[in-house]
């Protein structure tokens, strides 16, 4: 099943540094939301060559997903929401 972004918006995060939240939206309508860490997001989005968080919209998820391996080695403390329809 493919995810697409369908928002990313710059929030606040628990620790008052800033975080990048991004709706993924499922072929089968379900979505999921989830918080990246400002600067590892930031290094995969200049990696892709994307310049701001409206060119993510449309976008497979998987490019927001190098962002994730920090998170994935224990080094910092991932978000994430989903609903299903």
């Amino acid at each position: 099943m493919t995810a697409r972004i369908t928002r990313a918006t710059l929030v606040g995060g628990h620790d008052g540094r800033a975080e990048i939240e991004v709706e993924l939206t499922y072929d089968n309508g379900g979505t999921s939301t989830i918080s990246l860490d400002e600067e590892a997001c930031t290094a995969s989005l200049d990696a892709a060559g994307i310049g701001s968080l409206d060119e993510l919209v449309g976008r497979p998820w998987s490019t927001v997903l190098p962002a994730l391996t920090p998170y994935e080695q224990g080094q910092g403390d991932a978000h994430a929401r989903s609903r299903h329809p």
